[in-house]
């Protein structure tokens, strides 16, 4: 196998790994919105104060609400 042909073949299996976990990521993202989205209408609809925190670079942030 030529070497020139063995780095084309690893840099697609790179970009391909790599838009696989970046499309997983936001997939995430999207339904830890969702599941947070009723908890934050509810809140602001009571005057409450929304919280979303976010603990490691990597997590998924956590919403709760203050007062009400």
């Amino acid at each position: 196998m030529k070497k020139t042909k063995r780095n084309m073949l690893i840099a697609i299996f790179v970009s391909v790994a790599i838009l696989t976990i970046g499309g997983a990521r936001i997939l995430q993202i999207e339904r830890n919105y969702q599941a947070h989205k009723p908890i934050l209408e509810e809140c602001i609809s009571n005057y409450g104060t929304v919280i979303i925190e976010k603990k490691r670079f990597w997590s998924l942030s956590t919403a709760t609400c203050k007062g009400s």
